[in-house]
């Protein structure tokens, strides 16, 4: 039986860093539980709530291509903006990241029309 390669993720921001040695295919989020890295859900990481995004400082290359839920969730400028979704990235290979502040949703133009209405 071969052992499974296990890979570092490390979470850094302004409150300090966290460290994490996951087998390779973890999800950042995954990786964050493990350190207890300050990465918010929501959704407990089904790619429902948003709120896991990481912006990524190194190795980017060393992550899994993002699927049709994330790019449907955070758009397709992942590659400008850095940010990908904690709970869908997966590590192939050691990777930084940047634990993003919790964000609430934006209310719906429609739910602002017809809340002053009865």
């Amino acid at each position: 039986m071969s052992e499974t390669e296990h890979i570092q993720v490390v979470f850094e921001n302004a409150d300090g860093q966290w460290t994490a040695e996951v087998p390779s295919g973890s999800t950042l989020l995954e990786a964050a539980w493990q350190c207890s890295a300050p990465v918010h859900t929501l959704c407990n990481g089904i790619g429902a709530c948003v709120q896991c995004k990481v912006r990524v400082v190194e190795g980017d290359t060393h992550l899994s291509t993002p699927e049709a839920l994330e790019k449907e969730l955070i758009g397709n400028i992942f590659h400008i903006t850095k940010e990908r979704l904690a709970c869908q990235a997966r590590a192939i290979g050691a990777v930084k990241v940047e634990p993003l502040p919790m964000r609430l949703p934006k209310k719906s133009r429609a739910s602002r029309r017809t809340r002053g209405r009865r």
